[in-house]
């Protein structure tokens, strides 16, 4: 499998570069503006290095990702901002490839990306977008419970805790971050119907003896994908805070801010993440549902001790599946996979799943 990784240095794209060639199958090529990091990852990947070949590019150089996408079958987007996944999708279908692409939920992303359906269809290629765990997994935990039978409700509740002034994050990234904050849409599906707002907040355990947490909606594409299908009655996406003073305090400041000078608003952002959001590394994703037919609970959680393991899996089990058993077309990660074989694959690969 011949695999280019676009954003190969950054924390999700280094992640993905190392698992990808555990296979000796795989032949990658990282892309990154910096020659100087492109050489940091090789140094840091060991002997697997030998088998990758590393390319100079920046997202704004189409000619130059097309030549690039014309040696791989699958082109991987990792790079900061959501709106690259729509050029680096045309550039990847421009050379025959597919692509897939880690990025946040975007409406806007997904207007551009669902008018590629039809070269998809007519050219046999694949466009996965919303891929890793956030945006990723919730939806595909819902589809995996449903196989048991159907269900009534499946709220799925997200809590991720990083180190942030060690993460290596780095401007381009928090300022999408900001970005995504600012658009969320505190939406969910309740008995047929979409209702919206930060007063339909729930509370999950994620089971670290600090007690249940307030998680806010946030809705994902591939949750409005699974609601419009009919296949659960209610359902939803909630998110952890980073706690009071951050959530109280520098987040709402910030998007006050941003509206004046986003600079300023960016700066103050990250300095709240970095004093008063840090904790330790951990992923935790629960899924707490009711079976239609008579009501008993249903439960799921998904984990991983590095929240940038827990996205990068994701991305290569989909990926295997993506060359395996092609589906042509555009598709959110979470309505592409084959949930069963998709989660035994991150169970392998060293992912929590119960």
């Amino acid at each position: 499998m011949r695999i280019a990784v676009v954003g190969a240095t950054g924390n999700a794209g280094r992640r993905v570069t190392r698992l990808l060639l555990e296979d000796p199958r795989a032949e990658v090529t990282a892309c990154a503006r910096s020659r100087a990091r492109l050489d940091e990852l090789v140094t840091s990947l060991g002997p697997v290095a030998g088998r990758l070949t590393t390319r100079v590019a920046d997202v704004d150089d189409e000619a130059r990702l097309r030549g690039i996408a014309a040696g791989a079958d699958i082109v991987i987007g990792a790079t900061s901002h959501a709106h690259h996944g729509p050029v680096l999708a045309a550039c990847a279908l421009d050379a025959g490839a597919s692509y897939l692409g880690i990025y946040l939920s975007d409406r806007r992303k997904w207007d551009r990306l669902r008018t590629l359906h039809q070269r998809c269809v007519e050219g046999g290629a694949m466009v996965v977008d919303d891929a890793g765990c956030h945006p990723g997994l919730p939806a595909a935990m819902i589809r995996f419970a449903s196989a048991a039978g159907a269900l009534r409700t499946a709220w799925v509740g997200a809590k991720f805790g990083l180190d942030w002034g060690a993460s290596g994050v780095v401007g381009d990234t928090v300022a999408d971050f900001l970005t995504e904050v600012e658009a969320t849409d505190p939406s969910v599906f309740v008995d047929g119907g979409w209702v919206r707002g930060y007063r339909h907040s729930r509370r999950f355990d994620f089971r670290r003896g600090g007690g249940p947490e307030s998680c806010v909606p946030m809705c994902l594409e591939e949750i409005r994908e699974l609601a419009d299908s009919g296949a659960v009655p209610s359902t939803g996406f909630y998110m952890a805070g980073f706690g009071p003073l951050m959530d109280w305090g520098v987040l709402p400041t910030s998007m006050i801010l941003a509206r004046v000078y986003r600079p300023a608003a960016i700066t103050l952002f990250w300095w709240g993440l970095r004093t008063l959001a840090s904790h330790a590394q951990q992923a935790d994703l629960i899924l707490e549902g009711t079976r239609a037919a008579d009501g008993s609970p249903v439960a799921m959680v998904v984990s991983h001790p590095d929240p940038y393991v827990l996205t990068a899996v994701p991305v290569v089990a989909t990926i295997r599946q993506m060359l395996a058993t092609p589906k042509p077309g555009v598709w959110t990660q979470s309505g592409f996979v084959e949930p069963g074989p998709f989660f035994d694959t991150l169970a392998q690969m060293g992912v929590s799943v119960r």
